[in-house]
């Protein structure tokens, strides 16, 4: 959830490296008909932004068409549901290790630790809550260390190792005969839904194995200030157009114009696309040209994954104090206290629901997830709740206009697609997202290296050096 290897970044950023050259600063002609620039950014969330300001950075005249009206896309920070912030999409740092920390030295930001499994993660099993030291009574709930060094990750490994053919991690595992009772079966697929936005028989075991995170990490963090407060600080000096969406591209090796909803043209001579895989998959945007057959078929071949939060707020804590989160065979899948390890804490908890739960919730809507929740908590905690909530969202990133999905994965046989995604076209259009990360897709980190290796792709391109 790497095409480039990871290295500091600001070393990323030192595009200077190029030739010993930079590009020429173009001074934007402006009207509200007709913008030009020398490079335009498409969508400002973690990718763009990262790609915005290392173009920026480099000395080029850049503009960045975002279609909401604030920045971030999938990073999405509500500062005003709680005395905390609790955040509606991306929630954490994952890995001690990885790009993101490089940022959050240079803007001096406060972390918070999250996941303390061994001692605060607790399931939902056999009705009962049992903290994690007790997992091991239930039979096969070891299972829940699957693809994370454990024997099952052995076994595929295995398996691509002898050349065998891409098949299903539901088929594999009742290739090898691996069966567990219902209930810690739908745990294990829980366990999975959420990481990868997708059922075991939509992955690919070849995907993955590819989708590494090598070198992350183990532990998780969460930004004391909100995930929204860290991209305000890539935005600061961008020239971001807000309640711009695009409709269409038209581009060849000579430069791209870009037309708005509200039949604005921009012109320029190159543009990194970041648009969620998605909107892609659903031809949101026009491309004129048509785009080449092998980025048509990575846009299609890869899975746009489904996940909501929903997200409660009760008068006070009844929970058990020791209890940070806890993963159900329920629809409602993962639930988790977003304000843990801080001192103004809410009675707040997130279900954090993937896959077939997330299709469940999302068919409900609100009011109906809401209820459903708290029928949850109530059967888990032997409690009524439904006086005490004072307060509630739903968030279904399928349903956002500007999002439609989650995250992505890799289907049967997709292994490829991410890097095919990926490439440049014709030295004019660059991509990046999550979606184009080979070994950390689904996460901010990844999305934020991917903005980096696009400008960097970018500024290497001989028509770029030559201005």
């Amino acid at each position: 959830m790497q095409l480039l290897t990871r290295r500091s970044l600001l070393a990323m950023l030192a595009v200077t490296a190029f030739s010993g050259t930079t590009c020429r600063r173009l001074t934007a002609q402006t009207s509200p008909e007709s913008t030009h620039c020398h490079t335009l950014v498409i969508g400002a969330g973690a990718a763009g932004l990262a790609a915005a300001q290392t173009l920026q950075d480099a000395d080029c005249s850049v503009v960045v068409l975002e279609a909401r009206d604030r920045i971030g896309g999938r990073v999405h920070t509500d500062y005003d549901f709680a005395s905390h912030p609790v955040e509606y999409g991306a929630e954490f740092l994952h890995g001690e290790n990885i790009v993101t920390w490089d940022w959050v030295r240079r803007y001096r930001m406060a972390t918070l630790p999250a996941f303390d499994y061994y001692r605060h993660q607790f399931a939902y099993a056999n009705q009962a809550l049992l903290p994690f030291r007790q997992w091991s009574t239930i039979p096969g709930l070891d299972a829940l260390d699957l693809l994370n060094g454990s024997p099952i990750d052995t076994l595929i490994a295995n398996w691509i190792d002898a050349g065998k053919p891409d098949v299903s991690l539901a088929q594999f595992l009742e290739l090898h005969q691996i069966e567990w009772s219902p209930e810690v079966r739908r745990l294990v697929d829980h366990s999975l839904s959420g990481s990868y936005a997708a059922n075991l028989d939509q992955l690919g075991v070849y995907g993955l194995m590819e989708t590494t995170y090598a070198g992350d990490g183990d532990r998780y963090f969460r930004l004391q200030k909100g995930y929204s407060h860290l991209l305000e600080q890539f935005a600061a000096g961008l020239d971001i157009r807000y309640a711009t969406p695009v409709t269409r591209i038209s581009w060849s090796s000579s430069g791209v114009q870009v037309q708005t909803a509200a039949d604005q043209t921009y012109t320029a001579q190159q543009v990194v696309i970041t648009l969620p895989l998605a909107l892609l998959k659903a031809n949101t945007v026009e491309f004129v040209p048509p785009l080449p057959e092998a980025k048509l078929k990575a846009i299609q071949g890869l899975g746009a994954g489904h996940i909501t939060k929903l997200i409660l707020k009760f008068d006070q804590p009844w929970w058990p104090s020791e209890l940070e989160s806890c993963l159900t065979p329920l629809d409602t899948q993962f639930w988790w206290r977003p304000g843990w390890q801080r001192s103004n804490e809410a009675p707040v908890l997130t279900a954090f629901t993937g896959a077939k739960g997330a299709d469940t919730l999302g068919a409900l809507g609100r009011d109906g997830a809401i209820q459903t929740g708290l029928q949850h908590l109530e059967q888990m905690f032997e409690k009524p709740l439904t006086a005490r909530l004072t307060d509630a969202r739903f968030v279904d990133w399928q349903a956002d206009p500007y999002a439609r999905m989650a995250y992505s994965y890799v289907p049967v046989d997709g292994v490829g697609l991410r890097s095919q995604l990926a490439q440049p076209v014709d030295r004019t259009l660059f991509f990046a997202g999550e979606a184009t990360h080979l070994t950390r897709a689904a996460t901010v980190h990844g999305a934020l290296e991917s903005g980096i290796r696009a400008a960097q792709e970018l500024l290497s391109t001989p028509a770029h050096r030559a201005i």
